[in-house]
C-alpha cells in the first residue's frame, strides 16, 4: 500500500478537475534525470541547483584522487531527489495556494481516487419536485378513502 497525497487548487473547484493526487514514493525519472525532472514539476530554484551542484561533482570527478568523491556527491544528489522530489513539489504547491485536502492509503492512483472522490459528499442534481396543493383539493369519498385500507390494519376510512 501506498499513500497518496490530495491536493486541491486554490479557491472553489467543485468539479474537482484541477485536484491533484500524487504518490508519495520514490521517481525513478527523477534518478537518472533530476534537474529535468524538477523543471517539468516548475521547480526552478532546485533545478538550478541540482544542475550547478552536479557539474560541481563532474568537475571534482576530474580532480586525481577525488574521483570517487565526485562519483558519490553526483549519486548522492540523484538519489535525493529521487527519493524527496515529490514532497519538494507537493510543498511547492502548498506555498501556492493548493490546500492539502487528504492522504490516501491505497494499492494503485486509480483506487485512490475512487477511494477519495467517494468520500465527497455528491452534490444533488435532480430538481424538487414542489407539490400545488391549491389545484388538487381530494375530498375522502371522491379519493377512495372510505373504502377499506391495503395496509396491516384497516382503518374503516379514516
Amino acid at each position: 500500500m501506498k499513500s497518496y497525497l490530495v491536493l486541491t487548487p486554490p479557491g472553489t473547484d467543485p468539479d474537482h478537475e484541477k485536484t491533484v493526487i500524487l504518490a508519495d514514493r520514490f521517481s525513478w525519472l527523477a534518478l537518472f534525470f533530476p534537474w529535468i525532472w524538477l523543471l517539468t514539476k516548475r521547480l526552478w530554484l532546485a533545478a538550478l541547483a541540482v544542475f550547478l551542484a552536479q557539474i560541481a561533482a563532474g568537475q571534482l570527478m576530474q580532480v586525481s584522487g577525488f574521483a570517487v568523491v565526485g562519483f558519490l556527491a553526483a549519486v548522492s544528489i540523484n538519489l535525493l531527489v529521487a527519493l524527496e522530489g515529490r514532497h519538494f513539489y507537493s510543498e511547492s504547491l502548498i506555498r501556492r495556494g493548493w490546500t492539502l485536502k487528504d492522504v490516501v492509503m491505497a494499492a494503485d492512483l486509480d483506487t485512490a481516487e475512487e477511494i477519495y472522490f467517494a468520500g465527497l459528499p455528491q452534490a444533488s442534481t435532480a430538481p424538487v419536485a414542489v407539490a400545488n396543493w391549491a389545484n388538487s383539493v381530494r375530498t375522502p369519498s371522491a379519493a377512495g378513502w372510505d373504502r377499506g385500507g391495503i395496509g396491516l390494519f384497516d382503518q374503516g376510512g379514516r
